[in-house]
């Protein structure tokens, strides 16, 4: 089908002022407790949603304030550029495969994508409200899933390529590109899962076995195991070659599974709900390894590329867990208020939090010995 893309809207850059209380007689001291490396202050608002580039430098984000800021790790307080044209909150932003550029998806449907380098706009489309963005691990196409059910492709920026991944009528709720990017598998908003060719836009395969909305996916560093996480309490676990249901794990009820890992050092799957439990299970024998609650609800988790160690974002701060035994590591005091997204750098060195207090912070990893 045809890809119109017009001119995105202009908008006039507005200057970010930091609100300043006012004292009276009394001088106010605050106490700096978290354990950032940097704070950055950039959005008005809310932050959404983070991602490092390629090489764990350059970072962007995107929040409520209707912009994606793009900005310098080793700098202090230094916005290379920020991205205008976006009309409502923006809920994904990412790099591409080498960095050169980078894509931002809005709530109103607007997708852009910019010049990390220039800093200039390259291209944009308009659809339905966007709930998910993805890149292609290898080359430059754009996935995206819209509120209507529809999943896009693109080629970027030059627009060849346009396709749609039909909807059944339901939204898609979330998506992803398995590692070697053959394969795109999307969760849908009434608990069905498909599986997609990435290359011709055919379907693959479609299950349905989830009884409510799926929240969220994972798939193993190989790219042989799928796993869907749903609002009522369970995990599956596909084998992305059949598409077919391995196992079901029933986590919890009345909670939803809100993000899943796989772990490359062990064969071991990490579930976090968001009740606050975090379940570690045996991918050999599909048992329940080690549990524990954190007493909140968890917002991300992300599994080392190295150690059978997890990291996860809970509230407003991030701990580390043995994924063995699900014994507390490590702890981050990071903000104020809740934690909305998580982001490691490509070495896993450092990580990046982005909260409902409006700021960014760069934590260093300093795994446990």
């Amino acid at each position: 089908m045809p890809c119109n893309t017009p001119p995105p809207p202009t908008m006039d850059d507005e200057e970010d002022q930091m609100e300043v209380p006012e004292m009276e007689d009394d001088i106010i001291i605050i106490e700096d407790t978290d354990d950032a490396v940097n704070t950055f202050v950039f959005h008005s608002d809310p932050v959404f949603c983070c991602n490092f580039d390629k090489v764990g430098i350059m970072a962007v984000t995107g929040g409520q304030d209707d912009r994606a800021i793009v900005w310098d790790t080793n700098t202090d307080q230094q916005a290379k550029f920020i991205v205008t044209g976006h009309r409502d909150s923006v809920i994904a932003a990412d790099f591409n495969h080498d960095s050169s550029l980078v894509a931002s998806a809005d709530m109103d449907g607007m997708i852009q994508v910019w010049n990390v380098s220039s800093g200039s706009h390259e291209w944009d489309f308009e659809t339905t409200e966007i709930t998910w963005m993805a890149w292609h691990p290898t080359t430059n196409l754009l996935f995206a899933g819209t509120i209507d059910g529809n999943c896009w492709k693109w080629s970027v920026p030059d627009g060849v390529t346009c396709e749609v991944f039909p909807t059944h009528g339901v939204a898609s709720s979330c998506g992803r590109l398995l590692e070697n990017g053959s394969k795109c598998v999307v969760g849908y908003q009434d608990g069905s899962v498909k599986l997609w060719d990435a290359n011709n836009s055919s379907l693959i395969g479609t299950l349905h076995d989830h009884k409510q909305g799926v929240l969220c996916l994972a798939s193993s560093p190989d790219g042989t195991l799928i796993a869907s996480g749903a609002e009522d309490g369970t995990v599956k676990l596909i084998k992305s070659s059949n598409f077919k249901v391995l196992h079901s794990w029933n986590v919890a009820e009345e909670t939803g599974i809100e993000s899943i890992g796989f772990f490359r050092s062990h064969p071991l799957i990490a579930v976090g709900t968001s009740q606050g439990d975090l379940n570690i299970y045996d991918l050999s024998t599909y048992t329940l390894r080690a549990s524990t609650n954190l007493g909140d609800s968890i917002v991300k988790l992300v599994c080392s590329d190295s150690s059978p160690y997890v990291y996860i974002a809970c509230g407003s701060n991030v701990e580390c867990y043995d994924g063995r035994s699900c014994e507390v590591l490590n702890k981050w005091f990071c903000h104020d208020d809740r934690i909305l997204d998580l982001a490691f750098s490509p070495n896993q060195e450092k990580f990046l939090t982005v909260s409902d207090d409006k700021s960014c912070k760069l934590f260093l990893t300093n795994p446990p010995d």
